[in-house]
């Protein structure tokens, strides 16, 4: 089952099948290009059942990477790496874990999946609210202009 439930851009439902998380940033891109915000709706309990095992690895090897360099480098670090269902009670942290560490692992493979022509291209995750059992991502898409 897919964790994104809904994908909202410009005010408009749109089909996850169209959105795409480019493998490289979209800096030299951008120019030719029509900016967009978006809004993903996602099941928190879902994207837990999605993610575990992934976010495990991650952790694992922030771990190692912070033994390497003398101690914790960021707040995932700080808050001593807390169980991703544990995530949801600080919407900072959770931004970070689903729009970096594991934005491809999760958008990526939620997303597009080669079916529909791309007409959306992520660009970056800004913002993360919890709302009960719901997970609300905000951002920036691009279009081809």
């Amino acid at each position: 089952m897919n964790p994104i439930e809904s994908l909202n851009v410009d005010g408009a439902n749109v089909e996850l099948g169209v959105f795409a998380v480019p493998e490289m940033s979209l800096s030299s891109a951008r120019g030719g290009m029509k900016s967009h915000d978006f809004i993903m709706t996602v099941r928190t309990a879902a994207m837990v059942d999605f993610l575990t095992l992934e976010y495990n690895a991650c952790v694992r090897g922030l771990k190692e990477d912070d033994e390497k360099v003398g101690g914790p480098q960021d707040r995932l670090a700080m808050a001593g790496y807390p169980n991703l269902d544990q995530l949801s009670g600080d919407p900072e942290i959770l931004l970070d874990v689903l729009g970096g560490y594991l934005l491809h692992e999760f958008i990526g493979k939620s997303s597009w999946d080669g079916s529909f022509p791309i007409e959306y291209w992520l660009d970056e995750v800004t913002r993360c609210q919890v709302r009960g059992e719901e997970i609300r991502l905000s951002g920036v898409c691009y279009s081809r202009g």
